[in-house]
């Protein structure tokens, strides 16, 4: 008889002071947002820590650290993860193009704590195959750290969704076979069977449920049991319901219970050396 695994890791936490975010993403987060969640919003200064304790309570073990804008170098995640005891792992963020800088900023950010690199195409208009960001993937690679790609629609202004193709995320894992690919939102939109293939066919590549409905899962991964060792999950907080709910009808999916304890905790608990 198995036991069940409470333990819940959200892949995809935005976190940031009013001043970072996107002014977009920040109030369609604002309008989306339940009662509490509203509540959490209004902190500026002290946003880490009230974010933790939200999600503390809502039955998140750990949850990663997304930046929330879309400048050239960011950072201030690695200072929300000292800030609530390593419950945040945080992911940084840059555009090469602007911040040639940006491996030696990245190696520093690993030693101060970094646990992920993020990269969205479509915001900052950035193929992930583009040759700018190979200085910053061989950092990842040689560090061990995984990398989250952007793979899915966006509803924010100067968006362009072809920056987002998986087949630009497919030529980055054949050039760095040994560096793990987290590709977010699964190519919710436009791409998710392309994002299922892939992860079958390349074994560095994730999917990420974040910004998915539980009750979507099954009608756009039918077969997601095949590839369950390389699925985490995500709520894409604060633009999502409640993670309580999320995680609840995560737990009623049809599949066995060994899959769902896969995703909500042990992939990524593996991937990330977690507790």
């Amino acid at each position: 008889m198995l036991t069940r695994v409470d333990k819940v890791f959200d892949s995809h936490v935005h976190l940031g002071q009013h001043h970072e975010w996107i002014p977009e993403g920040r109030d369609l987060a604002i309008e989306l947002a339940d009662e509490r969640a509203q509540a959490i919003l209004k902190h500026d200064q002290d946003i880490a820590v009230a974010t933790a304790r939200y999600l503390r309570e809502e039955g998140v073990t750990y949850a990663g650290a997304i930046p929330s804008g879309r400048q050239a170098l960011q950072e201030s995640t690695v200072d929300y993860a000292k800030q609530t005891d390593d419950f945040f792992l945080a992911f940084v963020q840059y555009d090469p193009r602007s911040e040639p800088t940006a491996p030696v900023s990245f190696t520093a950010a690993i030693a101060r704590g970094a646990r992920g690199l993020k990269v969205h195409p479509c915001s900052n208009q950035i193929a992930p195959n583009d040759r700018a960001l190979y200085p910053v993937y061989e950092v990842a690679r040689a560090h061990n750290i995984p990398v989250m790609i952007h793979v899915g629609s966006s509803v924010f202004p100067g968006a362009k969704m072809k920056f987002c193709d998986p087949m630009l995320v497919d030529e980055v894992a054949a050039d760095f076979p040994t560096m793990q690919i987290l590709c977010a939102h699964s190519g919710r939109g436009f791409w998710t069977e392309q994002v299922f293939s892939l992860t079958k066919m390349r074994k560095n590549v994730w999917m990420e449920l974040s910004g998915i409905p539980p009750k979507r899962i099954m009608q756009y991964f039918p077969e997601i049991d095949r590839v369950a060792n390389r699925v985490i999950w995500g709520s894409d907080w604060p633009s999502s319901p409640a993670p309580s709910l999320l995680i609840r009808l995560m737990r009623e999916l049809p599949l066995k219970q060994e899959v769902i304890e896969a995703i909500l905790w042990n992939n990524a608990a593996g991937l990330f050396n977690l507790g």
